[in-house]
């Protein structure tokens, strides 16, 4: 029986599915376009065609399935409130429900750590202050993250662990970090794109990265325990300053630009330890996790 998993297409769904296939689960990848998951067959997955909007069609994917990994999610900065509001909270109850009336009873929903409310120069655990379901006047986060994606992700966490409570489902969530890896067109693109550049001015602000595959990791974790049902899991790296990154791409590339630290002396953290304890979390090492996104790098132009 497969573990379905939505959003499989995309930087994060792309990891889930290579790592569970490789582990010899079956997958099957729920995908609003098939053509876009064409090299997911290839690599062994089945497909199925659905939209979040679209609880039938969920309902029909979902069916005959172990499990659903529900990551298919609108990211910071890319829609409207509205747009949020219909993907993050209206696609995660449509996903839910859809899972009840398929007869799957795990469900893993991907959240964020954009659901606290951020503290600087503080490990936050899983019973740190929520963002909320309004915005805030002001939290930390908002100099990095979209307050629509922080107050959605809230808002559709909540209504997970409801209708888990309503329909009787076997819920975990997790909450990564801020995510790099191979195949990112965002962060790590920029990360890539200073990377580049011969004089940098960065500023030393910590920040959790963690890496795709390790969210995979836990995925696969989560699935693989009981314990783990009814429970947040934080998902993040140690923080890490920008020239501390240019600093390892430098190491394993031989080049790299001139870095002049800005000094910003903030940094943000969370809590593993219940994650590591549970799933088996483990925060690849910094030069492990940028390896990977670099020989990603030189296997996409190859394929150019």
């Amino acid at each position: 029986m497969p573990v379905a998993l939505t959003g499989a297409t995309g930087f994060l769904g792309s990891h889930l599915a290579a790592h569970l296939l490789a582990a010899g689960t079956a997958v099957r990848a729920v995908v609003r376009n098939p053509e876009r998951g064409a090299w997911l067959a290839e690599a062994g997955a089945q497909l199925a065609a659905a939209d979040l909007d679209h609880p039938a069609a969920l309902e029909a994917a979902f069916r005959g399935a172990r499990a659903v990994v529900a990551n298919a999610a609108l990211g910071s900065n890319l829609g409207t409130l509205e747009d949020f509001v219909r993907t993050n909270v209206g696609g995660v109850e449509n996903t839910l429900r859809a899972a009840a009336s398929a007869g799957v009873q795990r469900v893993v929903l991907i959240s964020s750590v954009a659901v606290y409310r951020t503290r600087i120069r503080t490990f936050q655990n899983e019973s740190g202050e929520r963002y909320g379901h309004v915005k805030r006047p002001f939290v930390w986060s908002d100099l990095t993250t979209d307050w629509r994606y922080a107050m959605t992700k809230c808002i559709g966490e909540d209504r997970a662990l409801a209708l888990a409570a309503e329909l009787g489902l076997k819920l975990t969530v997790l909450r990564p970090g801020p995510i790099y890896g191979s195949r990112d067109s965002r962060w790590t693109a920029r990360l890539l794109g200073y990377h580049r550049r011969r004089l940098l001015l960065a500023p030393t602000v910590g920040v959790p990265m963690v890496h795709a595959g390790d969210v995979a990791g836990a995925v696969a974790g989560a699935l693989g325990t009981d314990a783990s049902v009814g429970r947040a899991y934080n998902l993040a790296g140690p923080p890490r300053t920008l020239p501390v990154l240019l600093a390892a791409l430098k190491r394993l590339s031989g080049r790299g630009p001139l870095v002049v630290p800005v000094p910003v002396p903030l940094w943000v953290g969370y809590d593993t330890t219940a994650a590591a304890r549970d799933l088996g979390f483990r925060s690849r090492p910094l030069d492990e996790g940028l390896q990977e996104v670099l020989l990603g790098q030189a296997a996409q132009r190859e394929a150019k």
